[in-house]
């Protein structure tokens, strides 16, 4: 538990899943600099609230809120956060996938994302569904909000103000223009089959194949043969189903695609369609929580950021499920940058790790028979 205190709120908040508030607060300084600043409206919306302080905020403020978020993690984290008070239930909309803003919002929360295609997908769907004239306040890290996007946001919208850095955390606040540039809100490359790969807006890598996948492919491509339910876990456009799918036979195959982002799932789901694959399943969830099934082969190729922070944290509770769920012979493959610590964490939870390939950047783990205290 920790409490945020400002002059107008307090408010007990967790991280989803928890930490010790000494290694991570369930705010940031941007989420103190909208409680503090921006004017509400009398309809908000909320964007890309990590853990719910800004939306936690205004239900306290009385406020219906529509609150968006495409972590799983971050709408349990909101949801938790919210049950800690009364409120009407009615008050609250958490929503994923396509935002759909009600049509009473007269003003959008913004917490930065990190990419500026999903900060600008965003701003294109208010101005469709909602018109322009909406009032914006935006936040982020100042370290993490380059001048070309300052540059953007002020050409395309009016009354744009730049607010004084508070605790290194930068606010903008604009009324949203009444045309902004074209988006191309799909956006893709070939993959192993030379077919294309496709991903919504924030999914991670989705307009070319990351050099950590396209290397796990190559291994993937060299394994004896793959069959039984095979969990692509961290699916993100489902690319290494897509591989599984090219490299062995699909009628030999049950894949399971899992993933914490609502879009990167949606994504996979539609390329694995436009290979007239039908039979996969999907899972919106925090790594592997929730999945019951005992799987012949885990592919893994994790996240090392939590925002725009190195975190281990999301690997290590991915390999911890992992382990609980092979079958007796099943194995979990992993790719890991070299500078990450993967291998006592793996050691954690299996007796035998054997090191498969490795380049300058790379090493690519199997990972065999569970300990016991982890099935």
């Amino acid at each position: 538990m920790a409490l945020l205190t400002t002059s107008n709120a307090l408010l007990d908040l967790d991280c989803y899943p928890k930490v010790s508030a000494k290694f991570q607060q369930p705010w940031d300084a941007g989420d103190l600099y909208l409680i503090e600043s921006a004017n509400v409206g009398s309809h908000p919306a909320v964007i890309n609230d990590q853990w719910g302080a800004l939306t936690c905020f205004l239900l306290q403020q009385g406020h219906s809120v529509y609150s968006w978020t495409d972590s799983f993690c971050g709408q349990t984290g909101i949801r938790n956060n919210s049950e800690k008070f009364d409120y009407s239930p009615a008050l609250l909309t958490l929503d994923q996938g396509t935002p759909c803003f009600p049509k009473a919002t007269n003003s959008l929360w913004i917490q930065c994302p990190k990419s500026f295609d999903q900060l600008h997908w965003w701003l294109t769907l208010a101005l469709k569904q909602l018109g322009p004239g909406i009032e914006i306040s935006l936040v982020g890290m100042a370290k993490h909000v380059p001048v070309k996007w300052l540059k953007w946001l002020e050409q395309y919208n009016t009354d744009y103000q730049q607010h004084p850095i508070k605790k290194k955390s930068r606010l903008m606040t604009f009324k949203l223009g009444d045309k902004l540039p074209a988006l191309t809100v799909l956006k893709s490359y070939l993959g192993p089959d030379n077919k294309d790969v496709s991903a919504l807006p924030g999914v991670f890598s989705r307009d070319h194949m990351d050099i950590g996948s396209r290397f796990f492919i190559q291994q993937i491509s060299q394994l004896n043969t793959l069959s039984g339910k095979v969990i692509d876990l961290g699916c993100g456009n489902g690319l290494l189903s897509l591989a599984c799918l090219h490299y062995f036979s699909a009628s030999a195959l049950e894949l399971i695609l899992c993933d914490d982002s609502s879009l990167a799932l949606n994504s996979a789901r539609e390329n694995l369609l436009a290979r007239d694959y039908s039979d996969a399943e999907f899972h919106h969830t925090d790594a592997l929580l929730n999945v019951h099934v005992r799987a012949d082969t885990i592919l893994c190729n994790p996240p090392f950021h939590s925002g725009n922070r190195i975190s281990t944290a999301a690997a290590e509770r991915m390999f911890k499920q992992a382990s609980k769920l092979l079958s007796k012979d099943g194995q979990l493959l992993v790719i890991a940058n070299r500078h990450l610590p993967y291998a006592p964490l793996l050691k954690k939870g299996f007796k035998s790790i054997k090191q498969l390939n490795s380049d300058a950047k790379f090493v690519i783990y199997q990972c065999t028979d569970a300990l016991p205290s982890n099935r």
